[in-house]
């Protein structure tokens, strides 16, 4: 009661001035608004905008919890200088249980935590601080109530960010983004695109080494990069089987110099995979083997399947830079799901990427409070998952398509459809990002053209841009541009059906 009373007087002394955006913001916290919203967001349920953000927090928070147990563990091995640990570490990722008992043995469950606290807290404070200070600025600026709307692009921001960001990029990522994406327009209910993924895409296009750098663990990339050179050396482990920390996604984006039958020949003689292109592989390994008598392609030696695949045509090889033999033989890990790349370490977030988009589980542990609440778009879910699918297998079924078979065809277009969902951010994205009620349509019939654009986009992008290996930010931006759009034409046509139907009434 005294928190009521003592609000109402702040209230009633600020009532004239530019500090009644802060107090009011205050006085929301502790207690729902009474207030009908007069312009968008517009949420016509009882739980208002604040509730509705809080939401959307809730539906995060596994995200977040495997933002800081997994950041925490990588940064625990791949920063050790141990040769010993990380081999301990990926025979212990070939079981969930192995994996865990790795984490819990000998107390490292601690040291885990500290470091997956320190990777993600940190940048977690600043998103907020910095991001509500401009928030703030601009509502007492304007003398409009402060937006709650922060509550989701103030977690979502860091979430989509590597753990090696430095701490002055969030400064600038978070308030050119908050800024330029949403206080020009006009504040929260009038921005045209995602704030969240317009902090990050000026980080990209700013400062792309640091976004799509090969260095995605720890908190500092020198460090890391020292490390696992030292643990390589350790091991005395070739450039093709050394240890890495690229992300799954780096491994998919292949030169466009490595093919299908490249890929295939590593597949079938390492790891004995069926393969399609496996006529073609023989023809050239008979020609290959009169110089190279007492071969065998299935027990070829490491170096032996190396000079094979890196001999030229009129050798009997296959013609591969030695350079881009450590790119192919790491996407087959992926295409396969051998290793660190096996299915179940993807879909549960034992890999390397963006420090909350990398568990599949916890996405959709959060997309069913989404969905439950009536929050997500179930229609823009769906869409975009029928749009991805549609297109990788387009390119999986052209990818057959040419001479002897499309064996020389680019690898990356031969890739399972639903393997796209288990790396990168399509799933974070298509759940959180895309599904943001402010710069996504409204109508319904809008919501499925908005989702396959963004889905079919997502693979176009990831398989033809070298440059470019993630197109999930760049999709859902692309279509932000088009919802209105979208809504515009939808609300024309159901106007059309609605006259259409009173006149055949009447």
């Amino acid at each position: 009661m005294f928190l009521r009373k003592w609000l109402d007087s702040l209230l009633a002394q600020t009532s004239n001035n530019r500090l009644q955006s802060l107090v009011s913001a205050v006085d929301h916290f502790f207690y729902e608004s009474n207030e009908h919203t007069s312009r968008g967001p517009h949420i016509r349920d009882a739980v208002d905008v604040k509730r509705w953000m809080i939401l959307v927090v809730f539906a995060l928070l596994p995200c977040v919890i495997v933002a800081i147990w997994n950041s925490g563990i990588q940064d625990f091995v791949y920063t050790s200088k141990n040769d010993l640990l990380m081999n301990e570490y990926i025979q212990s990722s070939a079981s969930f249980r192995g994996y865990f008992d790795f984490a819990f043995q000998n107390g490292r469950v601690w040291t885990i935590l500290k470091l997956g606290l320190l990777s993600f807290l940190p940048v977690l404070l600043i998103s907020y601080i910095v991001g509500g200070f401009w928030e703030i600025l601009f509502a007492v600026i304007r003398r409009h109530d402060i937006s709650e709307g922060y509550l989701v692009t103030g977690i979502l921001f860091p979430l989509a960010l590597p753990s090696t960001i430095p701490y002055w990029m969030v400064v600038v990522g978070v308030s050119v983004g908050v800024i330029l994406g949403k206080e020009v327009f006009g504040g929260t209910g009038m921005n045209i695109l995602n704030p969240a993924l317009t902090c990050r895409c000026f980080l990209y296009f700013a400062f792309p080494a640091y976004m799509t750098g090969s260095i995605w663990v720890g908190t500092e990339s020198n460090v890391t990069a020292e490390s696992i050179l030292q643990m390589n050396r350790q091991a005395h482990l070739s450039v093709v089987d050394g240890y890495t920390q690229n992300s799954a996604l780096s491994f998919f984006n292949l030169p466009r110099e490595v093919r299908r039958v490249h890929v295939d020949a590593i597949a079938s003689s390492k790891f004995d995979q069926s393969v399609d292109t496996s006529t073609v592989i023989q023809n050239h390994f008979r020609r290959w083997q009169k110089q190279h008598p007492n071969t065998s392609f299935t027990q070829l030696s490491p170096s032996e399947l190396e000079n094979f695949m890196t001999s030229s045509y009129d050798e009997g090889g296959l013609g591969l830079s030695p350079d881009q033999l450590p790119a192919a033989q790491k996407f087959v890990e992926l295409k396969y799901g051998i290793g660190l790349y096996s299915n179940g370490n993807l879909f549960f977030g034992n890999r390397v990427g963006s420090m909350g988009e990398v568990s599949i589980l916890a996405c959709l542990l959060g997309a069913f409070l989404l969905l439950y609440t009536g929050i997500g778009s179930w229609r823009t879910m769906l869409s975009i998952i029928i749009g991805a699918v549609i297109t990788a297998l387009l390119f999986q079924w052209g990818s057959k398509i040419g001479p002897m078979g499309g064996a020389w065809n680019p690898a990356q277009f031969d890739f399972p459809a639903y393997k796209h969902f288990l790396m990168g951010s399509l799933v974070f994205g298509l759940i959180f990002m895309a599904t943001d009620p402010v710069s996504s349509p409204g109508m319904n019939s809008a919501k499925w053209i908005y989702g396959l654009l963004i889905g079919s986009l997502i693979i176009i992008v990831r398989t033809i841009n070298p440059a470019y290996p993630e197109g999930v930010m760049l999709a859902i931006l692309f279509a932000n541009v088009f919802a209105p759009l979208f809504d515009y034409y939808a609300v024309r046509i159901y106007r059309r059906k609605f006259r259409g139907k009173s006149r055949a009434e009447t």
